[in-house]
C-alpha cells in the first residue's frame, strides 16, 4: 500500500510548501475570499462568534488579520500539517493558539463557533477524507458557522501533485461544501464561485479544473436528527 499523503505532508511536503508560498502567505494585502465573505455577515451574527478554528491555518496570517471582523476577545486558533508554519505563526502572532495537526485527527478538543476549512480538503487522502470531514463537523459548535473554500470543478476529480516526482500525490477536487450539506445538519447561507487564479477573486468564467468557491455554512443546534 502506498504512503497515505497526509503523512507525507506531516513529515516533510507540509514544510515544503509552506516555505514555496511563505512570501505570498504573509501579504496583508492580499485579497482574502474567506475574510470577504465572513465580512457578508451581519455585524450581530459576528458578535456571536466568540471563537474561530482555522483548519490548515498555514502561519496564522488570516487569523492575525480578522481585525475588525471579530470581537477583540475572541479566540483564535489554528493548526496545520507544518510544524516550519506553526512555529513561524506563533512568534509572528503571540494571541493566537496555533498548534501542529493533522484534519481528521485535530489537536483542539473543543468545539468553536466558526471554524474556517479553506483550500484544505482537496489534499487529503481518500482513506481519510470521511474522517477528515467527521473531525471537521466535531469542531464546529451547535449553531456555529462553517466556511469552506475549495475547488469547484464540474464533476469529483484528481489530479497529480507536480511538485513532487518521487511519490505519488494528488490533489482531489469536489464540490466540498455539499459534503457537509449533503450529509444533513448544514444549511448553506452564501456562496461566491470564482477563478482559482483570480487575486481579485472577481466572479468570471473559468475552466472545470481553475474554478472555485467559497461558503458560508450554518449549522443546525440539533445536527440535523430532528426533534425528539
Amino acid at each position: 500500500m502506498t504512503q497515505e499523503q497526509d503523512v507525507i505532508f506531516k513529515q516533510s511536503e507540509g514544510n515544503a510548501w509552506f516555505h514555496r508560498n511563505a512570501e505570498r502567505l504573509d501579504d496583508g494585502d492580499r485579497p482574502d475570499v474567506v475574510r470577504d465573505m465572513l465580512g457578508l455577515l451581519s455585524p450581530s451574527r459576528r458578535a456571536l462568534i466568540g471563537s474561530v478554528c482555522d483548519v490548515g491555518c498555514s502561519a496564522g496570517g488570516r487569523l492575525g488579520r480578522l481585525g475588525s471582523l471579530v470581537g477583540p476577545d475572541t479566540r483564535l486558533c489554528g493548526f496545520d500539517a507544518s510544524d516550519d508554519a506553526i512555529a513561524t505563526g506563533t512568534k509572528s502572532y503571540p494571541r493566537l493558539d496555533l498548534r501542529p495537526g493533522l484534519v481528521d485527527a485535530p489537536p483542539f478538543t473543543e468545539s468553536f463557533d466558526l471554524v474556517i476549512v479553506s483550500f484544505v480538503l482537496h489534499w487529503i487522502d481518500r482513506r481519510r477524507i470521511a474522517d477528515a470531514i467527521a473531525a471537521v463537523d466535531h469542531l464546529v459548535a451547535k449553531d456555529g458557522l462553517l466556511i469552506v473554500s475549495d475547488f469547484l470543478p464540474d464533476r469529483p476529480c484528481a489530479r497529480r501533485y507536480h511538485h513532487r516526482d518521487d511519490v505519488e500525490l494528488y490533489t482531489y477536487k469536489q464540490d466540498y461544501g455539499a459534503a457537509f450539506t449533503e450529509k444533513g445538519g448544514y444549511l448553506e447561507i452564501a456562496r461566491h464561485v470564482f477563478p482559482h487564479d483570480c487575486v481579485s477573486h472577481y466572479v468570471d468564467v473559468s475552466d472545470n479544473h481553475n474554478r472555485a468557491m467559497c461558503a458560508i455554512l450554518a449549522k443546525a443546534a440539533n445536527d440535523g436528527q430532528g426533534d425528539t
